[in-house]
């Protein structure tokens, strides 16, 4: 999904603070690691860079190496715990790093309960759902 241009961003948000409601790490958006984000998971868990691969990370078609999700209905990160944290948050990807001030998806106000309330809007009712099972 294409990012709107802050400037057509249709709320102003300062200061985010996570609500750990886990939409974001939910979804069919893959996250894109970096070969830094490898190493320092690999690292994390004690694995070599290569088991690191094999065991948490898929390889998209144009190159990219994303981590897998859990097999789940709503294809919650492999990393998202039950209590919607990141067992991995201090160590996480660039790409979640930069969720939602310098990228979001153009639903991300339906689903982020941290945007929303930074919006003055109520909590989201709705979750991230998959396109392939709804």
């Amino acid at each position: 999904m294409a990012t709107p241009p802050e400037t057509e961003w249709p709320y102003a948000v300062s200061e985010f603070e996570c609500h750990r409601c886990g939409n974001c790490c939910r979804g069919d958006g893959d996250v894109a690691l970096t070969p830094d984000d490898m190493a320092r998971l690999a690292a994390h868990f004690g694995l070599a860079a290569e088991a690191f691969v094999a065991r948490y990370t898929w390889r998209r078609e144009d190159g990219a190496t994303c981590l897998i999700d859990q097999g789940d209905a709503l294809r919650s990160c492999v990393f998202l715990t039950p209590e919607n944290t990141c067992e991995v948050h201090a160590l996480k990807p660039t790409q979640c790093v930069g969720f939602p001030m310098k990228w979001r998806p153009t639903d991300a106000l339906e689903i982020c309960a941290g945007l929303r309330a930074a919006a003055g809007l109520p909590y989201p009712t709705r979750r991230t759902m998959n396109r392939r099972t709804g």
